[in-house]
């Protein structure tokens, strides 16, 4: 009887302990609160008021019920007519305030696609997370905004290897300002292999290069610091290689890329292009029927470009964006991914 009352008693607090346990784990999430003091504001950045700070913002915090946790806050903007589908980072912190300087607002702006000397409507919300799947999000902060006319300068990597001697004068750049850089580099060496680093600044300092942590280069994967481990190995010989690292997740890709015209012109095949080594641009001479087309890399739809704004300037491929051809004839086409923003060129013959 007495073995029986302990057995019980144990049972009862493996029980109160598992319940307490799930309480902390499952207890009702507490979103962070916004501060509305930029609410229904409206601002015009100015040369003036580009290097000062925009405005403080400032939020409650968070709770997950993790009384040991201290969440990661995101503040993030996007134009109100995109609904955060294509918001851009402007950090992230652990405190409970942030400020930014208007020239990073007015850079986000330009990026999202604002027109300068527009009035633009624009949303600002914070998101608390703990991990990738634990996160909360805070009311909307609405703000229009007036963006001023400068040219963009886009976060950057440096790029060294054997196609340069080792200097890093190549770059691969962050367009969303969101930590994942890509770019494309011609690395002609000569060898079967072009090994190559990258550095968050222009030159050989220990804790800003950026390698691999496997030795054979391939892995995928990123170190940052510690000179940045082991070369990155481009495996496909001479040629013009996309690079993609992405410092979130400390991943990369490269890989090299032929590009071609696909359109209603050529029945949306592939029409190659040929690169010149002194201009780094790629073009193509040729017949060209009235119609639209894109630009294509190695023959696979998961990579191409066309022109939202049909402005001349490339943005990522899709079904409504393709370039036009308003009259038959011959044509020469020019393709720039080496200069940012990528661009390219249609002259009548």
């Amino acid at each position: 009887m007495k073995k029986l009352l302990i057995f019980n008693i144990l049972l009862m607090l493996l029980l109160t302990a598992c319940y307490d346990r799930d309480e902390v784990f499952m207890g009702d999430i507490v979103e962070p609160v916004l501060s509305n003091n930029l609410n229904n504001t409206s601002f015009i950045l100015t040369e003036e008021n580009l290097e000062e700070p925009f405005a403080p913002f400032s939020w409650t915090a968070a709770d997950f019920g993790f009384d040991h946790r201290n969440p990661d806050y995101v503040l993030r903007m996007d134009l109100e007519s995109n609904n955060f589908a294509n918001s851009i980072s402007l950090g992230t912190t652990k405190e409970h305030d942030f400020t930014v300087l208007g020239s990073r607002i007015n850079q986000n702006l330009l990026t999202l696609g604002a027109e300068p000397g527009e009035k633009v409507s624009v949303q600002f919300k914070l998101i608390a997370n703990i991990s990738a799947d634990v996160q909360a999000e805070s009311n909307i902060v609405h703000v229009e905004l007036t963006a001023l006319d400068v040219v963009i300068e886009y976060p950057k990597l440096y790029v060294a290897g054997d196609h340069n001697a080792w200097a890093f004068t190549d770059m691969i750049y962050s367009f969303k300002s969101d930590d994942v850089y890509e770019g494309y580099i011609w690395m002609d060496n000569g060898a079967d292999w072009n090994k190559f680093k990258m550095s968050m600044v222009p030159d050989w300092v220990e804790e800003s290069v950026i390698g691999d942590p496997d030795s054979g280069g391939i892995s995928g994967t990123l170190q940052v610091g510690s000179w940045g481990g082991n070369n990155i190995n481009a495996t496909e010989g001479v040629g013009y290689y996309r690079l993609v690292a992405d410092l979130n997740n400390l991943t990369y890709q490269v890989f090299i890329t032929d590009w071609a015209v696909t359109g209603d012109f050529n029945g949306w095949t592939f029409t190659a292009m040929q690169f010149d080594v002194n201009s780094k641009k790629w073009s193509l001479t040729t017949n060209i029927t009235a119609g639209g087309f894109k630009f294509i890399a190695n023959e696979d739809w998961s990579l191409i470009y066309g022109d939202d704004e049909r402005d001349g300037l490339l943005n990522p491929g899709h079904e409504d964006n393709n370039i036009q051809i308003e009259e038959a004839g011959n044509y020469t086409i020019i393709l720039n991914l080496h200069d940012v923003p990528y661009s390219y060129e249609v002259i009548k013959n």
